[in-house]
């Protein structure tokens, strides 16, 4: 069964969010390890603003804001929470005063073939290779802890349910990407 990483949107096209507390980013509170979480406050959030630029570019439905999490409008959650709800949470977070949500994912599964997959100098994983037996059958999207810090996965039928609720809500800023980095471009020759 193939699996995907679950990422948002390229932020070329669209505005990412950025913290604006230091002492949040300290703290911990970001953490997108696989663990549930708890806020006792509501973070502040903002979107960003290219230096030079007199305004952000639009807004997706799913943000960039960290590795490892999504941050999703008020429409997106609306749409994605009952599926998404199964696999992990939603933790509501300030951005200019309106509602984003943080989504965390709860649902680790060590399906990861550490020895397979393709690594740097320093041992960390660059292409990630799946133990086909380990990956989950059903709709599922999940996180493995290898790579939990940093990625977000779906397997196939978690793909097209997430697809489907894409195209009925018009929900933009999702995308599903092969994990590890993108094949190398060849160059042009003289």
């Amino acid at each position: 069964m193939k699996v995907w990483e679950l990422k948002s949107g390229s932020v070329n096209d669209y505005a990412p969010l950025v913290f604006t507390e230091d002492q949040d980013i300290e703290s911990g509170m970001f953490d997108a390890s696989g663990k549930a979480m708890s806020w006792s406050k509501k973070p502040k959030i903002e979107v960003f603003v290219e230096p030079g630029m007199g305004k952000p570019k639009p807004l997706a439905d799913i943000s960039a804001l960290t590795p490892g999490a999504l941050a999703m409008s008020d429409k997106a959650k609306a749409a994605f929470e009952v599926f998404l709800s199964r696999f992990g949470q939603f933790l509501e977070m300030d951005c200019d005063g309106s509602s984003r949500w943080f989504y965390n994912v709860t649902n680790v599964v060590s399906c990861i073939d550490k020895a397979r997959s393709t690594k740097r100098p320093s041992g960390s994983i660059v292409k990630e290779a799946f133990r086909a037996g380990r990956v989950p059958v059903g709709e599922a999207v999940f996180k493995d802890p290898l790579t939990a810090a940093a990625s977000i996965y779906v397997n196939d039928p978690g793909k097209a349910a997430l697809e489907r609720i894409i195209t009925d809500a018009a929900i933009i800023g999702m995308t599903f990407v092969e994990p590890g980095p993108p094949p190398k471009k060849p160059r042009p020759r003289a």
